[in-house]
């Protein structure tokens, strides 16, 4: 992994005028992985501005100053060469840029079977349990199959009921956040609610589309939702979501106390524009 450095002579007039700029920072960076960069020269008196420096691909998870040297802990969310800016706020209120940082963002290599040998000598076989733990579990199984059938619902003549029908994707999905508009979360904890609110919305999608949403970075999001959902904005409003929620749970970034619930909103916008339309009989015979 090599390290790029470079020093840059700002001599435009302002905060900045005196600013000799020293960048180093890895060239390569693995993607949802913490990576540092570290700025010196930096004029005194500054104050790192997280929340506008972080963007749709790189969220900035922490930045200190000591010694005179500024440290910036970055998670890429996407993958190629980008490219990220750190930005301050001079004690005047002005706006001052470093300048940017490139590096390429990578996949993590698993290491193959054929790189991976044993530290320790072979040890001795057990008796096995597995014949044992396999009979306990089939036993409590049988167990909590004749409970439920004990306590299954019956009718007022006695004819067992069938069990309730799952409820469909966006049905789950406007209960659950109903449930946790309900919650108090929102007033407690805003990085849980989010938490909470964004899963909600990559279930239901998963769910819709039958794929890994869970597993998915925030622009794998908006490029499945893009490419599914009829109305192209849809995708707009889901990266939308994510990135603010990425900002409060890694940046630590402070929402608006009208944000959350507004958030909460464009969830079921998202939800209520991707689940397809029921048409009457009526309407079908049409």
């Amino acid at each position: 992994m090599t390290c790029l450095s470079l020093v840059l002579l700002l001599g435009a007039p302002a905060f900045a005028q005196q600013a000799q700029w020293q960048v180093s920072a890895s060239s390569v960076a693995v993607l949802a992985a913490e990576s540092a960069i570290v700025y010196r020269g930096a004029p005194a008196g500054l104050k790192a501005d997280a929340a506008g420096s972080t963007t749709a691909d790189v969220v900035v998870v922490d930045a200190a100053e000591k010694d005179g040297a500024w440290s910036w802990t970055l998670l890429p969310l996407s993958t190629g060469t980008l490219s990220f800016v750190a930005r301050f706020v001079s004690p005047d209120g002005g706006a001052v840029a470093a300048p940017p940082a490139v590096f390429s963002v990578t996949v993590a290599k698993l290491p193959d079977d054929a790189d991976i040998s044993d530290i320790k000598g072979p040890i001795k076989a057990r008796p096995a349990l597995w014949p044992w733990l396999l009979a306990a579990a089939l036993a409590w199984a049988a167990w909590r199959g004749w409970k439920r059938w004990k306590t299954r619902r019956r009718a007022p003549d006695g004819t067992p009921l069938d069990a309730a029908p799952a409820l469909p994707p966006e049905e789950a999905a406007a209960r659950a956040i109903a449930e946790l508009r309900a919650s108090g979360l929102w007033e407690s904890d805003q990085a849980a609610y989010y938490l909470r609110l964004t899963d909600i919305l990559r279930a239901y999608l998963e769910a819709r589309y039958g794929k890994p949403v869970t597993a998915m970075t925030s622009v794998e999001v908006e490029r499945l939702v893009k490419a599914r959902a009829q109305d192209l904005r849809i995708g707009g409003s889901v990266r939308e979501l994510l990135t603010r929620a990425d900002l409060v749970k890694f940046a630590k970034a402070k929402p608006g106390p009208e944000e959350g619930p507004r958030d909460a909103d464009l969830a079921l916008d998202v939800i209520q524009a991707t689940t397809p339309k029921v048409y009457a009989a009526k309407e079908k015979a049409r």
